[in-house]
């Protein structure tokens, strides 16, 4: 008779079970945050496709706009173009050359700039022939197709001091 058992079954979770049941839970969690992640992903990078798209279109359209310039217009766009504010310095490329080539043993006395900031005149006077050569020297930089010329210099003595005037043209 041990072999008969006439009580009923229970079923209980066993520790082994409860262990699964809350890695499970803990996996399907992780599995809900991620995909809320991805998809967050997801519309971030179609914004950023939308916004990349809008870009292409409005450099399209500028091509299309600099194609169909006169050739007065593109003249005129360079001229604005080269006139525009940096973030540092003058507007003119010309006038920022000079100020980096001064020195103080310079007096400049006059300034003159045409052509949209391209071409400058500079009138100016130094105790020493020496400094206005070093002046011109820094002018070009080095750089061949920098062309500043020594236009004139001339001595003259004034309160007892001779004091060396000269012209620069600057392009």
């Amino acid at each position: 008779m041990r072999s008969l058992d006439f009580a009923p079954v229970r079923r209980r979770i066993t520790p082994w079970a409860a262990a699964m049941i809350g890695a499970a839970a803990l996996t399907a969690a992780f599995a809900a945050e991620e995909a809320v992640r991805v998809e967050a992903l997801n519309d971030e990078v179609e914004q950023i496709q939308a916004q990349l798209d809008q870009r292409q279109r409005a450099h399209e359209r500028e091509q299309r706009r600099r194609k169909s310039m006169t050739p007065e217009q593109k003249r005129i766009e360079r001229v604005i173009a080269a006139q525009q504010t940096h973030t540092e310095g003058s507007a003119l490329p010309v006038v920022d050359r000079i100020e980096r080539a001064w020195s103080p043993d310079l007096a400049l006395t006059s300034l003159s700039v045409d052509k949209a900031g391209t071409v400058a005149r500079i009138e100016g006077g130094a105790a020493s022939l020496s400094h206005i050569y070093q002046f011109v020297e820094r002018l070009n930089d080095g750089r061949a197709e920098r062309r500043t010329g020594l236009l004139q210099h001339r001595a003259k003595a004034v309160d007892g001091r001779t004091i060396h005037l000269f012209s620069v043209s600057v392009e």
